[in-house]
Parts: structure tokens; sequence; C-alpha cells
């Protein structure tokens, strides 16, 4: 079992001060299949931070990410979401420690096999 991460890049910030950055929107802890499940679920209905009021939206999916471009008044904005496996954080030291637990038990059973 793994940690995800379901995370957008997108422009944040207004005038000079506009990042492209990334930010993440859940957190989940179980297979790849189900964080994809939750971010095909939170994807449709995103809100991005610009434009303010969007004309259009259209939505594409290449494999497993999806693009948002989003329409504004004076230009088209977009934003990327994509999965992402949590390797290490250096807050919580408890997710290297599950990993390499992990992969120590992986090793074991693919000995077993043997």
């Amino acid at each position: 079992m793994g940690r995800w991460a379901v995370v957008v890049q997108e422009t944040e910030g207004l005038g000079e001060n506009r990042i492209w950055g990334p930010k993440v929107l859940a957190e989940v802890e179980g297979s790849r299949e189900e964080a994809l499940d939750e971010l095909r679920r939170i994807v449709p209905t995103y809100t991005p931070q610009h434009p303010f009021n969007g004309r259009r939206r259209r939505l594409y999916r290449d494999g497993d990410g999806y693009l948002l471009i989003t329409q504004g008044s004076m230009r088209d904005y977009h934003c990327v979401f994509k999965v992402w496996e949590l390797l290490w954080d250096s807050e919580r030291p408890e997710v290297q420690q599950e990993r390499l637990a992990a992969a120590r038990d992986g090793a074991s059973d693919a000995g077993d096999a043997v």
C-alpha cells in the first residue's frame, strides 16, 4: 500500500507575482488505482484560481493525467492534474519507514517465490 498525492499545477498569484505552482488537492493511502479514482472525482468540478470568471472550459486526458484549459476575458489559463506517489516527507518520517518496510517485505516475498 502506498501514499499518493492528487496534485494540480496552475498559475497562482496576480500581476508580476504570478507563478506556476503545484498544490496537493488530496492524499490517498492505498493503491494507485484508488488515487486515480480520487483524481477522476476531483478534476471535473475543480475551480482554478485563474481566470476569475471563465467563459469556456475544456478538459483533456492523456493516460492518467488531465489538462484543463479555461478561457478568460484576456487570455487562456491551464491546469495540469496528476497523481504522484509520496516517497519521502521531511515532516513525516514514518512515510519513509513504511516504504522501507514495504520494500523489505517485497524482497522477502520475491525470495519465497524462488
